[in-house]
C-alpha cells in the first residue's frame, strides 16, 4: 500500500488519493514524464475499486499534473518541467568600422549566413545573443575591464583566431568559449576555446572527386598570395597524384594588392586554356567571368569553374555553375545547440562537430571533355 486512506473521516476518497500523489508530485518525488503505473495498479496500492482510482485521475488531469495514455499508464504531465533559464551569449568583435580590405564581398557573405545561423540558434535554445565591440591588443589594464566584461555572459564567441587572442585566452578558462576558425592552418594552440569549422579534408575530398567526374585532364587553381591558406596548390598536388601531367595543373595567383586584377587573369585565360578552374579567391569569381566573356568564352561551355565557399558570392553570376556550399547558417545553429547541452550539463568546454559542405549542382552545360590545351 502507498499510503494509509482515512476510511472514516468525510473526505472522499478520491480526492484523498489525488491529493497524496499531488503532494508527491509537487515535491518532486514524482518527476515530470515519469511513468506512475496503470489504474489497476494504484488500485491494488490504495485498496480501492478501480472506480475510484478514475475519479481520483480525473481530478489531477483536470489540474493538469498527470496524463494518461491508453494501454502504457499514467504519467506526470511534461508541462511541469522547469523552464529553462535563459544564456547569456556574446559574439566579440574588433571592427569599430567596415573595412573592405578585411570584410571583402565573400566574408560579408559569409558573416552573414553565419550570423543568420547565431540568432536563430539563439532564439531556439534560450540564449540572449549580443554583438559587443572590444579593442584588440589591450594594455593590462584594458584587458582587465574586458575580462570583467565577459562575467555576464555564459558563452563568448570570437570571429577569429588572430584577432582579440588576449582576450580569447583569457575567458576559455572562465566560461564556454569558441572561435571560428580561418583556415586549417590558423588555430591558437594549445588552447581550452573550441574550435567551429566545417570538415575542410571532406571538402578537399571532394573537390578532387569532383574534378575525377568530369573526365577533364587539365586544370587551373586561382588563388590569392595569402600564405596561410594552400587549398589551390594543395589541389594540384592531389591531381598530380590521380596521374594528371604536372604540365597541364597551373596557379594562378591575384594578389590582393593587384592594381588590375581583371587584366590578370585575362592573361592567364589567353595565355593557357584550361577544361577546369577551381577559384580559391572566389571574390574574384565575377572578375574571371568578365575575363572569360572579353576573350569570347563562356564559363560552364569552354571551361568547368568551381569554388568551396557560402556561395553569397556568386548570386547574380550568369550562367549558373557547381560549387560547394560551405554551410555557414547551419554551423550557427550548431554552436548554439552545443554550447547549449555543453553549458547546462555544467562543463565549460567540449566539442562542437564540423559540418560537411552541400554540393549545389547546376544545370548540365555542353562543355566538350578532354581537350587538352596546348
Amino acid at each position: 500500500m502507498i499510503e494509509e486512506l482515512r476510511r472514516d473521516e468525510a473526505m472522499p476518497l478520491p480526492d484523498q488519493i489525488s491529493s497524496i500523489i499531488r503532494t508527491r508530485i509537487e515535491s518532486g518525488k514524482y518527476q515530470p514524464g515519469k511513468r506512475l503505473g496503470t489504474i489497476r495498479q494504484f488500485a491494488k496500492d490504495f485498496d480501492v475499486s478501480t472506480v475510484t482510482v478514475v475519479k481520483a485521475l480525473d481530478i489531477l488531469e483536470e489540474e493538469t499534473l498527470i496524463k494518461r495514455v491508453p494501454v502504457k499508464g499514467v504519467f506526470v504531465s511534461e508541462r511541469l518541467k522547469p523552464e529553462k533559464k535563459q544564456l547569456n551569449a556574446c559574439f566579440a568583435f574588433p571592427e569599430k568600422e567596415m573595412a573592405p580590405k578585411e570584410l571583402a564581398n565573400e566574408n560579408w557573405g559569409l558573416n552573414y549566413e553565419l550570423h543568420r545561423g547565431l540568432f536563430d540558434g539563439a532564439h531556439q535554445y534560450r540564449f540572449n545573443l549580443q554583438f559587443t565591440y572590444f579593442d584588440d591588443n589591450p594594455s593590462p589594464d584594458l584587458l582587465e575591464r574586458q575580462k570583467e566584461a565577459l562575467r555576464k555572459f555564459d558563452l563568448v564567441i570570437f570571429p577569429g583566431t588572430k584577432q582579440l587572442a588576449a582576450l580569447r585566452e583569457a575567458s576559455a578558462p572562465e566560461r564556454m568559449t569558441c572561435y571560428l576558425a580561418a583556415s586549417e592552418n590558423t588555430q591558437p594552440s594549445p588552447s581550452p576555446a573550441v574550435r567551429v569549422d566545417y570538415d575542410r579534408p571532406d571538402a578537399r575530398n571532394k573537390l578532387l572527386s569532383y574534378f575525377m567526374g568530369t573526365g577533364c585532364r587539365s586544370a587551373a587553381a586561382l588563388v590569392s598570395d595569402n600564405p596561410s591558406s594552400d587549398r589551390g596548390p594543395d589541389f594540384l598536388r592531389r591531381l598530380t597524384d590521380a596521374g594528371i601531367d604536372p604540365k597541364h595543373s597551373l596557379l594562378w595567383t591575384v594578389r590582393r594588392d593587384d592594381p588590375d586584377p581583371l587584366g590578370t587573369i585575362r592573361a592567364y585565360l589567353k595565355h593557357r586554356k584550361p577544361e577546369f578552374i577551381f577559384v580559391h579567391y572566389t571574390e574574384v569569381m565575377n572578375l574571371l567571368f568578365e575575363a572569360a566573356f572579353d576573350l569570347g568564352m563562356t564559363p560552364g561551355k569552354d571551361f568547368i569553374v568551381t569554388g568551396i565557399a557560402s556561395g553569397m558570392t556568386f548570386n547574380g553570376l550568369f550562367p549558373k555553375f557547381s560549387y560547394f556550399r560551405i554551410p555557414r547558417y547551419e554551423m550557427g545553429v550548431q554552436l548554439m545547440q552545443s554550447a547549449d547541452e555543453i553549458i547546462r550539463s555544467g562543463r565549460k568546454t567540449g566539442t562542437i562537430p564540423e559540418l560537411k559542405v552541400e554540393f549545389i549542382e547546376a544545370k548540365k552545360n555542353s562543355f566538350a571533355k578532354g581537350k587538352v590545351p596546348a
